[in-house]
């Protein structure tokens, strides 16, 4: 029987993408769409219809593929949508998702705001949930992908990477970088200084940081951070992700640190064995039908002081019996 949730944080495994949704009593914000259409198929399944606030972090695939066809579906409605302008895309996706919001801001169907940067208000405030968005800068937004910062540093998609936080009675709880890269990150700390959230979906699934040293750029992001649970939202079968040199990094920095993956990695078992899922949250799931969830979709309850599940137990049990060679343990 599917878990209906109400009060909670749903971390998505969308394979390989991005997708955060958040469920409290007076409304429901999503941060970014995933690649395909797990998103909606999770929304059925938990009843929901409208979306108060949706904000794509940046204009990669994996993180708006399913927000055209969310829009064109007419099954779902949206009050607000919120991203960042993005010149150096020119993928069919990108041009589709602007025109599909255009044309339903001028029927009056949603507010569009193509500006996704730090302002004075949340962009989300309720019940006792508030989220912010904390990077980009309006300076490198504005700038925008292809320019230079004033290191001489490329602008990319990634840079401008939404930095979200959600908070939960007044304390940090989840942050959401996107895929920042290390002028991102740059440009994040220079204006927030240290960043302390409990919990941190790793930016770019765990992936090369473009052009950054991964030592250094890992060790910024997690003394900056400093979080207890560290997610990667992975595909299997895509990229390869996460990078055995950052979940190196993080267990040598972060030791204590739980880590988790939305689906197996292929560095951790080159074949998927017969296991016992019951560990798994009862949710929609990408990789269950295949057997490729880890963790699988990752919740955290509003009610339970921030509880996060799977429990460490019946997971680290699945990891023990099921995974040949974990990078996370």
């Amino acid at each position: 029987m599917t878990l209906k949730l109400n009060r909670s944080i749903a971390i998505i495994d969308v394979g390989h993408g991005n997708s955060t949704v958040v469920i409290e009593n007076e409304g429901v914000l999503v941060v970014d769409a995933g690649p395909k259409n797990a998103l909606l198929e999770f929304l059925r399944e938990q009843n929901v219809m409208h979306i108060d606030v949706l904000l794509i972090s940046h204009a990669d695939q994996d993180h708006l593929g399913a927000l055209a066809q969310l829009l064109a579906s007419r099954e779902f409605t949206v009050g607000r949508i919120a991203l960042n302008s993005d010149a150096d895309k020119s993928s069919a996706t990108w041009d589709d998702v602007l025109y599909e919001l255009d044309q339903a801001a001028s029927d009056k169907r949603l507010r569009f705001d193509v500006a996704l940067v730090p302002e004075d208000e949340p962009v989300f405030d309720r019940g006792n949930v508030r989220v912010e968005v904390f990077g980009p800068s309006r300076y490198i937004a504005g700038k925008g992908p292809g320019a230079r910062d004033r290191d001489g540093r490329r602008i990319t998609t990634n840079s401008i990477s939404a930095v979200v936080g959600i908070a939960v009675a007044g304390t940090q709880m989840v942050l959401l970088p996107g895929d920042i890269d290390e002028v991102g990150v740059d440009d994040l700390l220079a204006h927030n200084g240290t960043m302390k959230t409990p919990i941190l979906v790793f930016p770019h699934h765990g992936g090369k940081p473009g052009a950054a040293n991964i030592d250094g750029y890992v060790r910024k992001l997690c003394a900056a951070v400093e979080p207890q649970v560290v997610v990667f939202s992975t595909g299997r079968g895509k990229h390869r992700t996460p990078n055995r040199e950052v979940v190196a990094v993080i267990r040598e920095r972060l030791p204590k640190a739980r880590i988790m993956c939305t689906q197996i990695s292929e560095h951790c078992s080159d074949v998927l064995l017969v296991a016992d899922e019951d560990y798994l949250n009862d949710v929609f799931c990408s990789g269950r039908e295949h057997g490729k969830c880890c963790a699988g979709t990752i919740l955290i309850d509003l009610d339970e002081a921030g509880t996060v599940l799977p429990s460490a137990e019946g997971h680290r049990t699945f990891i023990d019996n099921s995974v040949k060679q974990p990078l996370c343990v």
